[in-house]
C-alpha cells in the first residue's frame, strides 16, 4: 500500500476532469518515455465503466491499458482498478479555502516488488497533473 498527496491549483470540479475527460487525462497519465495520445483515450464515467488508453513510445511501441471505475462520488471521490498488475486505487479531492484542491491518492494490492516503481511513476504523474492546471 502507498499513499501520495498533491496540491493542485484548481477546484475539485476542474481536477476531476483529469480522470473523466480524454484530453486532460492524456496530459498527465503518461509513463516515462511514452506519450498518451488523447485520441487513443476513451472514458466511460460510471461504476464499472472503463478508461481505455494506449501509451505510445517514440519508436512506435504501444502499450494498451485499462482501468475500471468503481465507486464514484464526483467531484470528490473516485475508485479505480487496474487488473494487471492488480491494484485498487482511491482518489479523494478536497477543496481548500484558497481555491486549490488537495488530491489524496491511495493504492492497495501491489506486491512489494511492484510498489516501488509504480509509486515513483504515480508521483511523477501527479506532478504532471498539477502542472496541467498551471498552464
Amino acid at each position: 500500500m502507498f499513499t501520495l498527496q498533491q496540491i493542485v491549483d484548481a477546484p475539485p470540479t476542474e481536477v476531476v476532469r483529469a480522470f473523466t475527460e480524454p484530453e486532460p487525462f492524456a496530459a498527465w497519465f503518461v509513463a516515462e518515455g511514452f506519450s498518451t495520445p488523447s485520441d487513443r483515450v476513451t472514458i466511460d464515467v460510471r461504476p464499472g465503466g472503463l478508461i481505455s488508453a494506449v501509451f505510445v513510445a517514440a519508436d512506435g511501441t504501444e502499450v494498451p491499458f485499462t482501468l475500471r471505475f468503481g465507486e464514484l462520488d464526483l467531484p470528490h471521490h473516485l475508485a479505480l482498478r487496474f487488473d494487471q498488475p492488480a491494484e485498487e486505487i482511491t482518489v479523494d479531492l478536497t477543496a481548500l479555502a484558497d481555491g486549490r484542491t488537495r488530491l489524496d491518492y491511495r493504492s492497495v494490492g501491489l506486491s512489494d516488488e511492484q510498489q516501488v516503481p509504480i509509486e515513483s511513476g504515480v508521483a511523477t504523474m501527479l506532478g504532471h497533473l498539477a502542472a496541467y492546471f498551471t498552464q
